[in-house]
Formats: structure tokens, C-alpha cells, sequence
């Protein structure tokens, strides 16, 4: 059983606490990315920038918009999880510390391949005019844009996460963890700043060139499956202009 507070354990307990922790976790982690790489390190990482207030309130509303309607979306799942009916558990020795660490790695496969298509679905004409076109208004992103998207759509990329929850065994550490580093990562891709130098993860210059071209590097983490579907591009192919820099 999941140990919350009753108050907590119904759907709409859980509804609120998604919307107030998704919240603090969103102003929180990206308004420290856009003070340090757009304010404080304004004249090393994008010189060029000239902040937009309208676009910034466009961003937040369109992260409001998508972190209420995820809640409402995945308060029934947690409340399914708190109350036994997924395959989510909740002591290690259930299953051991060998299955602990091998299901990270099943559900990091399953997430990696629906996710692409997913994502490269939302890029279909039908969906992409209606649902994903809210998110790539941003075509040169700040890390306010990090989760500014269409509810169904952020729900869309956030649900083989939730289905691996009923496919198979998951720790509850390894289902949250993954779902909070979702939310962390999309602030590290969306500040057009890349430190990762590995061309085999879907690091921020991969977003960015998604962002400025439209139709590449829909991976979630890794760009193996771009290169398989023939959807990567090389982020060293961006104009300076996409940068700033």
C-alpha cells in the first residue's frame, strides 16, 4: 500500500498534490536554468538573447495548462497504484535487487521506443495542428518551455511510463524516479546549452535542432532510435542563430 496520508488517498487528494508538487518542481528547477544561463550567464551562453515577456507568459500558461491536465490524468493511475491494482510494488525483497535493477532497465527500453513513435506521430499533420503545435510555438525554447504543452500531449509521452506500471513488476522508487527525471530533463534540453558530448544521447543541442527544424531527433533520452528510423540530426548542423551564440 502506498504509504500516504488518507486525506492524500483519494483522486482528488492525489489531483492536488500533483498540481502543487509539479508546480514547486517546475518553477523551481526551471527558473534556476533560465537565471543562470539567461540572466547570470547571460554574455556567455546567449549574448544575443532578448528576453520576451510574452512569450514567457506564453510558456507558463501552456505549462499550467499541462501540468493540471496531466493531474487529471494521472490521479486515477496513482490512486489504481496506491490501492494495489497496478503491478507497481513497494518492499525490494518481493522481487529481489537483481529484478530492481533489470526492470529500470525494461522500462527505460519500453519508454525509449514508444515514446519516439509517439512523439513522431504528434508530428502527423492530424495531431501536430491541434495538440503539438502548442509546444513548438517555442522554436528557440528557454527552459520556461520545458513542460508548455498541449495536455494530451505531455499526457501522450508520459503514458508508456504509466503502462509499464501494469505490465510489469516496478519498484515504486524506480516508476517515481523515472517519472521526476522526465520533468528534470526537459529543463536540461530546453536552455540551449549542451554539455554532454555524447552523440548516442539525446542531449540539449538534439532538442534544440528538433525545435528549429521540426521533424528530427524525437527521442526521449538516447537518439538510437532516430538513427534507426532515419529521423536523427546532428546538432553540430544548427546555425548560430538557433543558439544565440
Amino acid at each position: 500500500m502506498f504509504p500516504l496520508p488518507d486525506y492524500l488517498r483519494t483522486v482528488w487528494g492525489i489531483f492536488l498534490f500533483l498540481v502543487i508538487s509539479s508546480a514547486i518542481l517546475y518553477y523551481a528547477l526551471s527558473g534556476l536554468s533560465y537565471w543562470y544561463f539567461f540572466v547570470l550567464k547571460k554574455e556567455k551562453y546567449h549574448p544575443k538573447y532578448k528576453r520576451n515577456k510574452d512569450e514567457i507568459k506564453m510558456s507558463m500558461k501552456w505549462a499550467m495548462y499541462s501540468l493540471l491536465g496531466n493531474a487529471v490524468l494521472t490521479a486515477p493511475i496513482h490512486y489504481l497504484i496506491d490501492h494495489g491494482y497496478t503491478r507497481v510494488y513497494f518492499n525490494i525483497s518481493d522481487f529481489g535487487w537483481g529484478w530492481f535493477f533489470l526492470s529500470a532497465l525494461v522500462v527505460l527500453i519500453v519508454t525509449e521506443t514508444m515514446i519516439y513513435w509517439i512523439h513522431r506521430w504528434l508530428h502527423h499533420p492530424a495531431l501536430y495542428k491541434h495538440i503539438h503545435l502548442k509546444h513548438h510555438q517555442f522554436r528557440k525554447p528557454t527552459p520556461w518551455a520545458s513542460v508548455a504543452f498541449h495536455p494530451l500531449d505531455s499526457f501522450a509521452q508520459a503514458f508508456p511510463h504509466h503502462l509499464c506500471a501494469f505490465l510489469f513488476p516496478v519498484h515504486i522508487v524506480v516508476y517515481l524516479s523515472f517519472l521526476s527525471f522526465v520533468t528534470v530533463w526537459a529543463v536540461l534540453i530546453h536552455d540551449r546549452v549542451s554539455f554532454i558530448p555524447w552523440k548516442i544521447v539525446n542531449y540539449t543541442g538534439h532538442h534544440t535542432a528538433h525545435h528549429w527544424y521540426n521533424k528530427y531527433n524525437y527521442g526521449q533520452f538516447f537518439t538510437i532510435w532516430d538513427r534507426i528510423g532515419g529521423t536523427y540530426r546532428d546538432p553540430d548542423d544548427l546555425p548560430a542563430k538557433a543558439l544565440d551564440i
